[in-house]
C-alpha cells in the first residue's frame, strides 16, 4: 500500500481528523510543559506546529487526488 492510497478509501476525513488531532495534542503537551517551566515545552511546541503544517498540507494534497479521482 503507497502513502496516499488512504486517499482514495471512504474515511479519508477521519484519518486526517486523528492526524490533526495528534498535532494538536503534542502542541497542547508542548504547552503545558512550558507553562510549568520545562525547557522541553519549546521543542515539543515547535515539534506540534510542523506536525500540523504536513498534515495540512496531507490534507490539502488528498483532496486534489481525490478531485483528479473524480470522488
Amino acid at each position: 500500500m503507497r502513502g496516499d492510497d488512504a486517499a482514495l478509501a471512504a474515511n479519508w476525513r477521519t484519518v486526517l481528523a486523528v492526524d490533526l488531532a495528534m498535532a494538536l495534542a503534542v502542541s497542547a503537551g508542548g504547552l503545558v510543559l512550558l507553562l510549568t517551566g520545562s525547557s522541553w515545552g519549546w521543542a515539543l511546541l515547535a515539534v506540534g506546529f510542523v506536525y500540523s503544517f504536513f498534515a495540512v498540507g496531507r490534507l490539502v494534497k488528498w483532496r486534489r487526488l481525490r478531485r483528479q479521482a473524480g470522488l
